[in-house]
């Protein structure tokens, strides 16, 4: 993709005229939809104390990747820039004085601006990945990010930069034109195309609706009891070259060959599972009640294990889970599948702690992967026993 799209996209959202944006927002905001919408909002999340809407909104930058990667300072080794995440979306509350037209003006200039800065940091984080591919490729020696993150050559924060860029920046052209057509409106929409919105333009209450789903969609399909993959289903690591992109021994998964190699011997149930655990294709096949065709759900699941083996592989060399901050322990327990809704934090660094464990025991060969993604109930489990062995010796 060239910059040229992005840029465009940005420039006429940025352009949009002042009178055009005072009356969708008028329009908007006195849409009975939408006073719904942020009732729920608020009751959902609550409204943060001014100190901490300070706090985030002095962290967030839609320029952090480019400046960390620009200045080639020091940085956090595992939590990546501020600007891979969504910008703090602070609505306000209502002043007795203000009347209801004035409020829910100021609550459309919210979301304006929120979708803005999301927008704005998609842009500037794919000027960051381009530059870090750049030293990766000319400087560190490697061919890609899969190799640089296979042989230790770039932190866990980095390689989740590139990560979520790629995720982002494909969907900014569509998303831009949204936003240049319908304005304040959006938030009304986006829960009927949440695929189509960059991570970095999530509201609070289409995260949190999206995890619901993803957690609903994971517990219908552990009810079904699919067996795991046996034995004879997990190829040799021995298969694995030596020398090529995460061809080690130790680490095999992060070999696209001997991923692939695995996933061409796992029936179609034991795929599907794996997808929707995963949440990796469409809501749609599951409403028409159709599993998808096995090689899509290869090509998905091939990427995403083998992302989570290096993300696994640079999160143990940095220290397990306990310098993840509260944002990045939720969004890695949910890469892997993990339900987050209604945990505590102790408990989520626990059940990452206790995968990450398995991985290092198993050396990345895939059989500790598959047997906790086929054996939820297993992890829970063990935490909670951990949990009860460690107040014991309190």
């Amino acid at each position: 993709m060239t910059a040229t799209w992005p840029s465009s996209c940005l420039h006429a959202v940025s352009s949009i005229n002042g009178s055009r944006q005072a009356t969708l927002r008028l329009a908007f905001a006195s849409h009975p939809a939408f006073v719904r919408q942020y009732a729920q909002q608020q009751q959902r999340f609550g409204k943060p104390d001014e100190a901490t809407s300070k706090a985030v909104s002095e962290q967030f930058s839609a320029k952090a990747a480019l400046t960390t990667i620009e200045s080639k300072a020091p940085s956090d080794p595992v939590n990546p820039p501020r600007s891979v995440q969504p910008p703090p979306l602070d609505l306000p509350e209502r002043d007795s004085a203000q009347t209801i037209f004035i409020y829910y003006f100021r609550i459309g200039r919210a979301y304006g601006t929120f979708y803005k800065e999301g927008i704005k940091a998609v842009w500037y984080n794919y000027k960051a990945s381009r530059l870090l591919q750049e030293r990766i490729t000319e400087e560190l020696g490697a061919k890609d990010r899969v190799e640089a993150a296979a042989k230790g050559l770039i932190t866990r924060a980095e390689y989740q930069l590139l990560q979520r860029n790629d995720h982002d920046i494909g969907k900014l052209p569509f998303f831009g034109v949204l936003v240049l057509v319908f304005g304040e409106w959006l938030p009304l929409l986006v829960p009927l195309m949440p695929g189509a919105v960059p991570g970095t333009c999530r509201i609070p209450t289409q995260v949190r609706g999206m995890r619901e789903k993803a957690e609903e969609r994971r517990r219908i399909s552990f009810r079904q009891g699919i067996t795991e993959p046996s034995t004879e289903q997990i190829p040799d690591d021995r298969m694995v070259v030596a020398g090529r992109p995460g061809g080690h021994a130790e680490w095999p998964m992060a070999d696209t060959t001997y991923v692939g190699s695995m996933l061409e011997t796992l029936r179609a149930d034991q795929l599907l599972h794996l997808s929707s655990t995963l949440g990796l294709h469409n809501r749609l096949w599951d409403r028409l009640q159709l599993p998808p065709p096995a090689f899509l759900l290869r090509r998905a699941l091939t990427k995403r294990l083998q992302a989570l083996t290096l993300d696994d592989k640079l999160l143990i060399r940095h220290g397990n889970s306990s310098k993840l901050s509260q944002t990045e322990l939720e969004l890695a327990s949910e890469d892997r599948g993990l339900d987050i809704i209604g945990q505590k934090d102790h408990a989520l660094r626990e059940r990452l702690n206790w995968w990450l464990q398995r991985q290092e025991e198993d050396k990345g060969r895939g059989r500790a992967l598959l047997a906790m993604l086929f054996r939820r109930l297993a992890i829970r489990d063990w935490v909670k026993l951990n949990l009860q062995a460690n107040r014991s010796q309190a």
